[in-house]
C-alpha cells in the first residue's frame, strides 16, 4: 500500500494545519453568533401578523435557503467588487470578511426557520402571564419567551454550528486559508492525496466530536 505514514503524521503536526483549523473554529464562532442575532428579529417577522414584514423576512429566508452556499461566497467575493468597485482596494476587504458576510447570510435564514417554530411552540398564555406582572413588550420577550424558546431550539443551533464548521471547508474557492485551503495547496505541490487528505478527516473529526461532546452535556443540562 503507497501510504507515506510520515508524511501523514507531519501533516497533522504542521502548524499550518493547527492555523487553518483555528481559522475554521472562529470563523464558525462568528457567524453563529452574527446569525443568532440575525435571526431572532427574522424570526419575529416571520411570525407577525403584519403582513409586510412577514412578507420581507419570508422573501429572505426564502432567497438564502434556496441558494447554494458555495454561489453566495462567490457572489460575495467575486460579484460584490464588480457592483461596488471600492471593495476591490479595501484592504478589509478580504476572504474571512467575505465568507463571514456569506456563510452569516445563509446561516440566519436557516436558524430563522428554527427559531420561528421554538417561538410559536411559547404558548399565548406565557406572554398574558408576564403581562399580568407588569412585564412591558421587551421585557416579556427576552426574559421569558426568549429562554424558553432557546430551550426547544438549542439542540437544532448547536447542529447548526457543527454543520457550520465542515461547510468552512467551502472558503477554499475563495482562497481562504482554512484547512482545506491547506491541504490543496499541499496536495499541488506533493501530489499525494490520501495523506493530506486523510490528515484533514482527522481534524474535522476530532473538531467535531468535541463538538457532539458538548451538544450531550448541553442537553442534558437543559433537560
Amino acid at each position: 500500500m503507497n501510504f507515506d505514514t510520515k508524511l501523514f503524521f507531519d501533516a497533522l503536526t504542521m502548524p499550518v494545519m493547527l492555523q487553518g483549523a483555528g481559522i475554521a473554529i472562529l470563523l464558525s464562532i462568528l457567524v453563529q453568533a452574527a446569525s443568532f442575532l440575525l435571526c431572532l428579529p427574522l424570526a419575529v417577522a416571520l411570525n407577525s401578523m403584519a403582513t409586510v414584514r412577514r412578507t420581507a423576512a419570508q422573501l429572505y429566508v426564502w432567497l438564502f435557503r434556496s441558494s447554494p452556499l458555495i454561489l453566495v461566497l462567490l457572489i460575495v467575493w467575486n460579484g460584490a467588487p464588480q457592483l461596488f468597485p471600492g471593495l476591490t482596494r479595501a484592504p478589509w476587504y478580504t476572504p474571512f470578511v467575505a465568507a463571514f458576510i456569506a456563510f452569516t447570510l445563509v446561516t440566519a435564514a436557516y436558524m430563522a426557520e428554527a427559531m420561528r417554530g421554538a417561538l410559536s411552540a411559547i404558548g399565548q398564555g406565557q406572554t398574558d402571564a408576564a403581562r399580568a406582572l407588569g412585564l412591558n413588550r421587551w421585557q416579556t420577550f427576552f426574559l421569558v419567551v426568549l429562554p424558553q424558546a432557546l430551550r426547544i431550539v438549542m439542540p437544532v443551533l448547536v447542529n447548526e454550528f457543527i454543520n457550520l464548521i465542515k461547510l468552512t471547508s467551502l472558503a477554499y474557492v475563495i482562497s481562504m486559508r482554512e484547512i482545506m485551503a491547506v491541504v490543496n495547496d499541499a496536495i499541488a505541490s506533493s501530489f499525494r492525496f490520501v495523506e493530506w487528505y486523510s490528515a484533514a478527516l482527522i481534524y474535522y473529526l476530532a473538531i467535531v466530536s468535541i463538538l457532539m461532546f458538548l451538544q450531550r452535556l448541553i442537553q442534558r443540562r437543559m433537560t
